[in-house]
């Protein structure tokens, strides 16, 4: 008896392991399949092998999560002829529900392809749901698809929650959402204001807070707050902004930044700032803020942008003590480099963190990726 319970315990990991890495949509071809699981797939026993193929299925394509918020369907199909090509090869009968399912995705109504989701399993009470562009480049930007950056930030946040825990927390260039959703449901920052410029970028970012910290993906404990918890606002120049925010009041100069969202959730507070680099400097907003840790993710790729945003990190980081953690993926070894020797000309040291292995998310790392904190050189 004990072990048939470890068997069933075992194959149920393992399940678990495929379908955190399909609502992903870790690229079909290195999900990673563990050795035990395709001998219970491939079993001499049809009815083991259909049992399998049925916990498959109902936890992938056919996951109520995937059902009201589906990935790409090319992504759909080409995991499910993966299984049954795989199934085929071994001589071992298919379920038919497969072919049913797969027949269905090809042959049904066509259906909006230009966003699709993603998610994100971080623990048994949050997934985390993310609207992306299903193209790289889209309305003029690459900030509507979720980076390999954002990914190694958030798994490092996530391994790291005692360096956020109860900190005031500032990221540039937030993009989706990912890494600031992570950490705000997940590590108990005491305040998480996301950041962006783009028009396009800032309404999916605040599409994918409203998704995740209202509940409305089913698979996250938000909290409930009336209408005025959440504050829409724009503003210009020397305006004074009164936010009304669950009963309290708070009014603060907000200079050229704009506040489009804020609202509480799991205790932290939450925000959303249209926040171009270059306005860092001047901005009474950021000073108000006094963020102790800054994050951000694959910001260094243009050489034009270097000077904007190094004294924007000279701002943040001189004016104030505070640590910056700083992810980029390495497409070009020599721009990075010469990234991080501005930022020494400033005064600032960016030191490399060890990475480890994708812990909690998934997430190819063809490309190497490199974790900075950097700091003012007191």
């Amino acid at each position: 008896m004990v072990e048939v319970l470890e068997e069933s315990e075992l194959l149920r990991r393992n399940v678990i392991c495929i379908k955190k890495q399909f609502l992903s949509t870790t690229c079909v071809k290195k999900i990673h399949w563990q050795s035990n699981l395709l001998h219970e797939l491939y079993s001499s026993s049809s009815n083991r092998s259909m049992l399998v193929q049925k916990l498959l299925l109902e936890n992938t394509v056919n996951h109520p999560l995937v059902k009201k918020f589906p990935p790409k369907l090319s992504y759909q199909l080409a995991f499910l002829k993966d299984i049954i090509t795989k199934l085929e090869r071994h001589g071992q009968e298919v379920l038919e529900a497969l072919y049913i399912v797969y027949c269905s995705l090809l042959s049904g109504p066509t259906i909006d392809s230009s966003c699709h989701y993603r998610h994100f399993v971080i623990d048994h009470s949050v997934t985390i749901t993310i609207r992306e562009s299903s193209k790289l480049i889209s309305q003029g930007t690459t900030g509507l698809c979720s980076w390999q950056a954002a990914l190694t930030l958030a798994d490092w946040c996530l391994c790291n929650c005692e360096l956020l825990r109860n900190r005031r927390i500032l990221e540039l260039g937030s993009g989706t959402g990912l890494t600031g959703l992570c950490v705000s449901l997940h590590c108990k920052p005491s305040s998480y204001w996301f950041s962006d410029c783009h028009p396009a970028v800032l309404s999916m970012l605040q599409s994918n807070i409203m998704l995740n910290v209202t509940g409305q993906n089913k698979h996250v404990l938000g909290d409930s707050h009336e209408d005025n918890s959440v504050v829409t606002h724009t503003c210009s120049g020397d305006e004074n902004v009164s936010l009304a925010c669950d009963g309290h009041e708070w009014t603060e100069l907000c200079d050229r930044s704009q506040i489009l969202l804020w609202k509480m959730c799991n205790n932290a507070e939450i925000g959303v700032l249209n926040l171009p680099w270059e306005i860092i400097p001047t901005s009474d907003f950021v000073t108000w803020l006094s963020p102790e840790v800054i994050l951000a993710a694959d910001l260094v790729y243009d050489l034009s942008l270097f000077p904007v945003l190094s004294q924007a990190f000279s701002h943040l980081l001189h004016k104030r003590s505070c640590v910056l953690f700083l992810a980029c993926t390495v497409r070009n070894e020599e721009t990075l480099d010469a990234f991080i020797q501005l930022l020494r000309t400033m005064n600032l040291e960016a030191t490399e963190e060890n990475l480890s292995p994708p812990s909690v998310l998934y997430y190819s790392t063809d490309v190497p990726g490199k974790l900075y904190r950097v700091s003012a050189i007191r």
